[in-house]
């Protein structure tokens, strides 16, 4: 397993080993007693138990001195294993619930503007919950590509060759990369290259994400697409102007994408719609909420839950359509379902409906 030299570390041999000892000791422990992993929110939990397996398995690979640090929400990595007070090792914890045999996971910014500054080795943790399975190795091999219509984040892929991983394809480790100036500059043409590709021969399918430790897309991930979309040279249109097909698309994606127009605040939909999308929609709202309120199953419910009925079948085919439907899918539900402005007999409409996608949702 390779580990790429950092900016603040020289570890030696003994470390390193100790390091991987202490990985494959907490991934032993987890698979010991996997059945409490089989059902549930995967990702809510398994974060924290990789990081009590890893406390516990310090006294067995003999560094009882190292602090395992559990940083979580929006930093990277999630957890630190801190040597001493100039030495830390991290790792990254990723969770997939899908029941193929990928093991393709969304990473993120490649800007890392929320990277802890003094850790310089990551490791990714990734744990599959059906069957449940854990596979971790070095950030700089598993990262295959960088997503290029959006928001430019890494995309992880625990079985590709070392060979075949990005920092290889473009001649430059991933230190190099992050310690530029601009990490922008070493993806500029690659970025450019492959949207180009994406564009003949594909038919303009994005590369989807959503994050499991964030409920919707950020101003930093706004700002980084505004910067992205600028690269493709998108021209503005007019929704007006747009195909009834087209519009139904858009509104399917941005109802997958932000959630929070459920809650009627549109500042993020707009921002994406122009910046994703290239299009400008006066009245974006009406598309969601237009008629006040509607019956569905003999309830009286708000129009925005009538339209996600209605669209039951477009949502299941928009997720189907990506690379871990059932992953982005069970994030969408939970954000969904959090919302509170709506009744109790309101939302267990919305509920019903909502599994009801999920039954159309591939495995």
């Amino acid at each position: 397993m390779s580990i790429s030299v950092g900016e603040k570390l020289i570890c030696d041999p003994r470390t390193l080993e100790n390091f991987n000892n202490l990985l494959s000791c907490a991934k032993e422990r987890l698979q010991r007693d996997s059945s409490r992993f089989a059902s549930g929110d995967f990702w809510k939990i398994f974060e924290g138990e990789v990081c009590k397996a890893l406390d516990k398995s310090k006294d067995f690979v003999g560094v009882p001195d190292w602090n395992i640090e559990y940083i979580g929400g929006h930093k990277f990595p999630d957890i630190v294993a801190r040597i001493n007070k100039n030495q830390a090792l991290g790792i990254e914890v990723k969770t997939l619930s899908t029941r193929n045999d990928s093991w393709k996971v969304m990473g993120g910014s490649i800007m890392e503007s929320t990277r802890i500054p003094d850790v310089s080795r990551i490791h990714v943790f990734c744990g599959k919950q059906n069957p449940f399975e854990i596979k971790y190795r070095s950030f700089e091999d598993c990262v295959e590509d960088v997503a290029v219509t959006h928001s430019p984040r890494y995309m992880l892929d625990m079985n590709v060759s070392r060979e075949k991983s990005l920092f290889k394809r473009l001649g430059k480790s991933y230190d190099e990369i992050r310690h530029m100036k601009n990490p922008f500059d070493a993806f500029r043409t690659y970025m450019v290259d492959s949207k180009m590709k994406r564009n003949a021969t594909s038919d303009g399918e994005d590369l989807w994400w959503f994050s499991p430790n964030i409920d919707e897309f950020s101003k930093l991930d706004l700002a980084e697409e505004k910067f992205a979309s600028s690269l493709v040279n998108n021209k503005v249109k007019f929704w007006n102007k747009l195909s009834a097909d087209e519009k139904q698309e858009i509104k399917i994606e941005m109802l997958i994408a932000s959630p929070s127009v459920l809650e009627g605040d549109y500042e993020y939909a707009c921002q994406w719609l122009l910046q994703r999308k290239g299009v400008v929609c006066p009245s974006f709202r009406d598309n969601f909420s237009a008629g006040g309120r509607t019956v569905v199953n003999g309830v009286n419910v708000p129009q925005v839950i009538g339209k996600i009925n209605e669209w039951k079948a477009d949502i299941a085919k928009a997720f189907n359509k990506k690379e871990l439907p059932q992953q982005h899918f069970e994030h969408w539900k939970t954000r969904v379902l959090s919302i509170g402005k709506f009744s109790s007999v309101e939302k267990d409409v919305l509920k019903k409906i909502v599994a009801d996608i999920g039954k159309g949702i591939s495995r």
